[in-house]
């Protein structure tokens, strides 16, 4: 069984959105504080009612304030807290992640990568802050 979340800009390509067990439609402009403050407590009740046994995130660029397709007004580092909070309530829990790196049109193409980056990096972040060890010697 697939259980999916999607946060989106609710007005954005394509105008038909393939429903998502859970669509999480942002308002225009939506900010680091608003965006987290409805997908971090989604992702928690997803979490605690499917129990999955793996975690699929694709973690996208494209809500970056800079983005020329996003729509929403998210920053550098409001992007990295999305990513840690992923990762910490995934390793918390003990489900293995993969990460896959989406989106991304900014005007500057260092700010993309920065993000992408980023996202690499709070994935480290979170495994030397909570340290587990695998039955494959990881």
């Amino acid at each position: 069984m697939v259980f999916t979340i999607s946060i989106h800009k609710k007005n954005n390509y394509p105008a038909h959105k393939p429903p998502s067990s859970i669509d999480l439609n942002m308002a225009d402009r939506a900010d680091d504080d608003e965006y987290l403050g409805v997908l971090i407590p989604a992702l928690q009740r997803a979490l605690d009612e499917f129990q999955p046994d793996i975690l699929f995130y694709v973690g996208g660029a494209d809500p970056y304030c800079e983005d020329q397709l996003g729509g929403l007004s998210l920053t550098k580092a409001g992007l990295k807290q999305r990513d840690r909070s992923v990762f910490e309530e995934a390793r918390r829990r003990k489900i293995p992640v993969a990460t896959t790196l989406a989106g991304g049109y900014a005007r500057r193409v260092e700010d993309t990568i920065r993000i992408h980056l980023n996202t690499i990096l709070a994935a480290q972040e979170v495994a030397e802050k909570y340290p587990q060890r695998s039955s494959i010697g990881v």
